[in-house]
């Protein structure tokens, strides 16, 4: 389906300090679902952490907690993976967008962040693996 036609969540690439890139994730209507936590040296490095987060998606550990502003956060966490290239320690790979007010908003923003990923996964599925990004 051409990017005119698509709807729903998409993945955008953002600048990052010292000439490195990152990505958010959107819905449709341009309401921010979540951001990355790395950054990474070029686009093609990014394309291979977002196929893995999009594959690994059903993995994902996600915790709420209270920033210091005292807004309600979520942060995503990949476990480790012994068949992941320069696999650490688990560590977080994306987190919320924004603060919430409340915990139960930010539970929402966890599950919107969530659908968003499995709805990328589809496209990706539906359009063949090949060189066609989620973006």
């Amino acid at each position: 389906m051409p990017p005119a036609e698509r709807r729903g969540p998409r993945l955008l690439i953002v600048p990052a300090p010292d000439r490195r890139v990152g990505w958010a994730l959107r819905a449709a209507n341009g309401r921010r679902l979540g951001v990355g936590v790395r950054t990474y040296r070029d686009e093609d490095e990014l394309v291979d952490a977002v196929r893995e987060l999009i594959i690994e998606r059903a993995a994902l550990r996600c915790t709420v907690g209270q920033s210091e502003a005292r807004l309600w956060v979520w942060t995503a966490h990949l476990p480790l993976l012994s068949t992941r290239p320069g696999a650490g320690e688990d560590g977080p790979v994306a987190r919320s967008a924004r603060g919430y007010l409340r915990r139960d908003q930010c539970q929402a923003g966890v599950e919107g962040f969530l659908a968003g990923l499995q709805w990328i996964g589809r496209e990706l599925r539906r359009g063949g693996q090949g060189d066609r990004r989620p973006w």
